[in-house]
């Protein structure tokens, strides 16, 4: 290998091709070096001196030694000699005297040639004064000067400045640890307070390489400190302390330099679809996603224990920076004691000892609001207890029963639960939890790991129940009417513990919790509750969002499967906290509706017994006779309201809304006579989505249509529901969004009305090539699977696509359907993440069921053409 200071730059003068040429060799050259097994170490280091030979050539080409007060200086990652392959090059040009005109033109130069060589430049050019002006007002520009390092020029401007930037005076030591610390906390809200986001950011994640840099900021500002080292011998870490923390700078180091390899542009976030050559590019290998998933297990543990040894050092540097906030300590009991708002131990062996104290210490925690932490000293023993035990806690009678207590207070669930999980007690109390720790997700519907989408369901238990957000009134209510919470607790705790075992995780994790709960003294029936919670926990969401709940047979169907309202409200609210707890954006008024709607049908259905379903035509009348009330309000006359509502059917009145009756049965009315289709745009307030109405003559292939035109579009259908009049009319509604999950452009209405016109008037209709894949999509894999559902109705063919949500994926399958002469009674589209759920029921053209034989063959079309994943349709 190079060492980065000859053999790359020519000894010519350098410009725009030949330093290209440099620079393509010397990142060959390093990426050849990182297969051979060469240290990041070496490889940053060699890549700032083939940087710092490149500025000081140009320093000298571009006659910048003329001026005698100008210096240029290394700032930033650079300053401290780390470059991977993308990182920024920040540098500051530094004068005693104002800029010249002369310069200024020569700097533009420099700057010019430095982007023409496409280097990512972050460039500063400022006086003296300017330079600590700018510094005072900004801590990250004070922060990249503490980082400095002289390349070329002055050596009396360099020296004033870094004699300035180390004093007292320029960002006092209290006011910068302050600054610092806040500017993490910020940092880490950000980034959703967690280590374990699926698509991490490895420089700014909580435990990302920030986090490392931040104890060195701080430490060099305060004492002194420039290296990892020196806070061992500072008495900032143990020696075993440092030791770990340089072993996980290195492996960070490692993860940032492959996958800067393997990107063409600065970029620090290991995304789905770059995590698989980072972990080939590290040397871990396995079948399907097990590489991925052996790399980012160590990636996790890596942040775990960077975040655990940044709190030791910020909080031990605190007490040295500020020595007057040091107390004694309160003596609590035998055990503890409160150290202002953190909680201590007394006894360093305690832990090891005897063990039960660990999760008294936890139960404190919860029980006292006024704590908000544990103490360094307390953190360590905890460190140094789950190192030395070699048995799992909850094997513990003793351990068991303080669980119990703890797993009681709806505290626990944002309190103990979540710092247990933090500093890996959960997982030395069962091996239930280990297991699910770091372990990834690989689909877009949830932001984060297993183990951390447990802790937010959990959390969103307590949040539900506990802020006064309308969004959740009927959680509250429900949740008020439980039992015994804990059991909810439980089930939420376990609903996903048995993820990464193979086979259907919920059928997989009920028997681990019916086992946790009976060995924590758990009655029969409470422990049957919990595990059939955890069975079913995706049952409820399943047939809101995949069934057309306004049947009875399914809704009858599903709470024959439920049983009692008591299991119907344990399983709402965990279906509520699960599904808010995949990601930030999941949750919103149409499931919140579809929820609500299946709880109250269902709960009817219980209370009255299943023996005695709910008159539908009851439902019929009631909706009829509010629609009517709007529509003689604007002045109808009834006969004509009578005529059209005289050829819908049952199912249109109870598919709708009696506002939706009446926006319908208005508009046709005002567009009697004229035989062109009706096309109407209105708002959704449930889904944020736009809503459009066709009323037209029915023929076939008017859905494909309808779907064709919206993917031309680049619309999402979210939901769509099909009605077919007896006088010949299709009267269908779809319910869609833009690109960005939200309403369209009022200003794109009347572009997509004409092309709706067009489409349902021409004799044939082909629409134009669909957008391309994603690149994001094409490293999911998800077979078309075709699931034909026996929900009791003879009449009609029900079923489920389940496939990759491909662009123009509904308009695929409208045209499949054209082609067979399907006739489509009902449609509801569910897209989860990368994966679509589509549920139809259809009949054949004569209005029949489809025959066993037709089922194979659309089978066979729908799996070919979805398949192919082609733009073609």
């Amino acid at each position: 290998m190079n060492d980065g200071n000859t053999g790359f730059w020519p000894e010519t003068e350098i410009n725009m091709q030949n330093g290209r040429e440099a620079i393509a060799r010397q990142f060959d050259d390093m990426k050849e070096a990182f297969f051979a097994g060469v240290t990041v170490n070496e490889l940053v280091l060699n890549r700032s001196s083939f940087i710092d030979e490149l500025m000081r050539r140009l320093f000298r080409q571009f006659g910048f030694e003329g001026f005698s007060s100008l210096c240029l200086v290394a700032v930033g990652g650079y300053g401290r000699a780390d470059l991977q392959p993308h990182s920024d090059i920040d540098i500051l040009l530094i004068s005693r005297f104002p800029i010249t005109a002369e310069l200024n033109e020569r700097i533009s130069e420099f700057t010019s040639l430095l982007w023409d060589l496409r280097l990512d430049i972050g460039q500063s050019v400022r006086t003296l004064e300017e330079c600590f002006e700018e510094g005072a007002k900004d801590v990250t520009i004070a922060t990249n000067y503490l980082e400095s390092r002289f390349l070329a020029g002055s050596e009396e401007t360099y020296g004033l400045f870094k004699e300035r930037v180390e004093s007292d005076v320029f960002w006092p030591i209290r006011e910068f640890y302050r600054t610092k610390m806040a500017e993490q906390n910020a940092r880490h809200s950000s980034h959703n307070d967690t280590i374990y986001k699926l698509e991490p950011d490895l420089k700014n994640n909580p435990g990302g390489l920030r986090d490392i840099q931040n104890i060195l900021w701080i430490a060099h500002k305060g004492f002194g400190i420039t290296g990892l080292r020196e806070l061992y011998t500072n008495g900032v870490l143990t020696r075993m302390e440092y030791l770990e923390l340089k072993e996980c700078q290195d492996f960070l180091w490692r993860i940032r330099f492959a996958l800067h390899l393997s990107i063409s542009k600065p970029d620090n976030r290991l995304t789905f679809d770059r995590q698989q050559k980072v972990a080939t590019y590290l040397g871990y290998t396995g079948d399907g996603n097990t590489p991925v998933e052996t790399l980012m297990k160590r990636f996790y543990q890596t942040l775990h224990r960077v975040v655990e040894l940044n709190e030791i050092a910020m909080q031990l540097m605190y007490e040295k920076i500020f020595p007057e906030k040091v107390i004694e300590g309160k003596i609590f009991n035998q055990y503890f004691l409160f150290r202002d708002n953190l909680i201590d131990v007394i006894d360093p062996k305690i832990f090891v000892t005897r063990p039960q104290i660990i999760l008294e210490l936890f139960l404190i925690l919860t029980e006292r609001e006024e704590l908000t932490g544990i103490h360094v000293n307390c953190i360590r023993y905890l460190r140094n207890a789950r190192r030395s035990i070699n048995y799992y806690l909850y094997e513990r009678l003793e351990c068991r029963e303080t669980f119990k207590k703890i797993i009681r207070q709806p505290r626990a669930l944002v309190v103990a639960l979540p710092i247990m999980h933090k500093h890996h007690i959960l997982s030395l109390y069962m091996p239930h939890w280990e297991k699910i720790v770091g372990l990834m997700q690989f689909d877009m519907f949830h932001a984060y790991t297993v183990d951390e989408h447990t802790m937010r369901v959990l959390r969103n238990i307590y949040r539900f129940t506990h802020e006064r957000n309308s969004e959740f009134s009927l959680f509250r209510q429900i949740y008020s009417h439980l039992s015994m919470p804990e059991l909810l607790f439980i089930a939420a705790l376990f609903h996903d513990i048995a993820k990464g075992q193979g086979g259907h995780h919920a059928e997989l994790g009920a028997p681990e919790a019916l086992y946790f709960c009976q060995l924590h003294g758990y009655n029969r029936y409470e422990s049957k509750l919990v595990a059939w919670v955890v069975r079913n926990h995706l049952y409820m969401s399943i047939v809101a969002q995949r069934r057309d709940i306004s049947s009875p047979e399914v809704v009858a169907e599903f709470a024959r499967r439920v049983g009692d309202e008591n299991l119907l409200n344990y399983l709402y609210c965990l279906t509520v906290a699960d599904i808010c707890g995949t990601n930030d954006t999941e949750w919103n008024s149409y499931k919140d509706t579809l929820l609500r709607t299946l709880y109250f049908a269902t709960r009817d259905a219980l209370r009255k017994g299943l023996e005695n379903p709910p008159d539908l035509n009851l439902h019929v009348r009631e909706n009829q006779k509010r629609a009517m009330e709007v529509l003689t309000a604007m002045g109808n006359n009834p006969l004509d309201i009578f005529k059209i509502w005289t050829n819908l059917g049952a199912e249109y009145f109870i598919r709708y809304q009696p506002e939706q009756i009446a926006w319908h049965t208005q508009n046709i009315i005002n567009h009697s006579g004229d035989d062109s289709p009706l096309i109407l745009f209105g708002q959704n307030k449930s889904t944020n989505g736009t809503e459009l109405f066709v009323y037209a003559k029915n023929s076939n292939g008017l859905f494909a249509r309808v779907t064709g035109v919206l993917a031309e579009k680049n619309l999402n259908v979210l939901a769509s529901i099909i009605s077919n009049t007896g006088n010949n009319y299709a009267l269908d509604t779809f319910t869609f969004v833009d690109n960005n999950d939200s309403q369209i452009d009022f200003d794109r209405i009347p572009a997509i009305r004409k092309a709706l016109s067009t489409a349902l008037a021409a004799e044939e209709f082909i629409p134009s090539r669909i957008k391309p894949m994603p690149q994001r999509l094409k490293q999911f894999r998800h077979p078309t699977t075709i699931t034909f559902l026996d929900d009791g109705n003879a009449a009609v063919t029900s079923f489920e696509i389940t496939t990759l949500d491909i662009p123009g994926l509904l308009a695929k399958i409208a045209q499949v359907f054209s082609e067979n002469e399907l006739i489509i009674h009902a449609a509801k589209i569910t897209t989860t993440g990368e994966r679509a759920d589509d549920f139809f029921s259809v009949t054949d053209k004569n209005g029949m069921a489809i025959s066993a034989e037709c089922r194979e063959s659309l089978r066979e079309q729908l799996v070919s053409r979805l398949d192919s994943q082609s733009g073609e349709l």
